[in-house]
């Protein structure tokens, strides 16, 4: 009987040993190949919209460098939060990334149970450009200037309308309520077309959006430029003066468009992804995708920067929520 079981132990010990020269031993699974399957860009908000543009300006691009498709998937809705905690929410495997702007990402900010926390739950990847929003007002009304816009507003309290798209949209125009002192009633529309129309018609009177999305209507007369939201004016509209020139001191408002996965997706793949996205952007073709749009492109694309810039940001507009008295939702 002894006998009997010391040979099954050692018969157990030479299996272990074959088992181990041959690689069939049970391990830990090993890590999967980037990309295995295809990426998918999200882009929260509908088709048109700047985020969108890059993103398909970027996918076929993308998928050639990766030897895998990348699909672009638009999920909008609530200004950008629905889309967003998707991806806060997707396999931290550099499949599923986010093509966000600025406002998407301090929209958390403005709720009172966040759907996402900017700085937890997402690895930022690049930031592909920046832009101010322009300020625009309706021909409508007789003024070509801020001074002239604070001047008709004082002397017609509680009649300037601003539109906004509901969301950071409302925080820029209470940013240049507080900034400029004004009693300014905030409109809100559905969406940026419809808010165009209603600038463009006088039922609001002053709005701030990206210069590439009222191109036409500046051109055509109907839309007025009034100021820029950088410190620097805007080589895009050079001629425009900033809000902080026109009296509104240190007003700075700068839309970062970028690209995050999840949090936790493992740095090599973070660094791939930056690695070809940068090459796209930096090329001669992204570099003009980016200025034809009115857009500037950004110095540093390392992801330590896009960091930078997100927590920079979140702790700006935590402040300025509570200076401008912004109701949490």
């Amino acid at each position: 009987m002894t006998l009997s079981r010391s040979w099954k132990r050692a018969a157990g010990m030479l299996a272990c040993l074959s088992a181990l020269m041959t690689g069939t031993f049970s391990a830990a699974p090993a890590q999967e190949t980037f990309p295995a399957r295809p990426v998918q860009l999200l882009v929260p908000f509908p088709p048109g919209a700047s985020t969108d543009l890059l993103a398909r300006f970027l996918a076929p691009k993308l998928s050639a460098a990766l030897g895998q498709p990348v699909v672009v998937e638009n999920r909008g809705g609530a200004g950008g939060l629905i889309g967003a905690g998707v991806v806060a929410k997707a396999a931290p495997d550099g499949h599923t990334l986010l093509v966000a702007s600025s406002t998407t990402m301090q929209s958390p900010l403005l709720q009172k149970n966040p759907a996402f926390d900017t700085v937890k739950d997402f690895a930022p990847v690049i930031a592909a450009f920046q832009h101010p929003f322009l300020m625009v007002s309706s021909a409508t009304i007789p003024v070509h200037n801020i001074a002239e816009l604070i001047q008709y507003a004082k002397a017609n309290p509680g009649k300037l309308n601003a539109a906004s798209l509901g969301g950071f949209s409302d925080v820029i125009s209470m940013m240049f309520r507080h900034a400029a002192g004004l009693q300014l009633q905030i409109v809100p529309y559905r969406g940026g077309a419809e808010a165009m129309i209603g600038v463009v018609r006088g039922d609001a009177h002053i709005v701030f959006n990206p210069y590439s999305a009222m191109q036409p209507q500046i051109q055509s007369g109907q839309l007025r430029m009034m100021a820029v939201t950088s410190l620097q004016r805007s080589p895009t509209v050079p001629d425009v003066p900033t809000l902080a020139e026109s009296g509104l001191k240190d007003f700075e408002i700068i839309n970062v468009v970028g690209i995050l996965a999840p949090a936790g997706t493992p740095q090599p793949i973070v660094q791939r992804l930056n690695r070809e996205i940068a090459a796209i952007v930096s090329s001669p073709e992204g570099r003009k995708f980016i200025t034809d749009r009115g857009n500037d492109t950004i110095p540093d694309y390392s992801p330590d920067h896009y960091a930078k810039l997100l927590k920079a940001a979140d702790t700006k507009y935590r402040r300025v929520i509570d200076e401008i008295g912004f109701v949490k939702q």
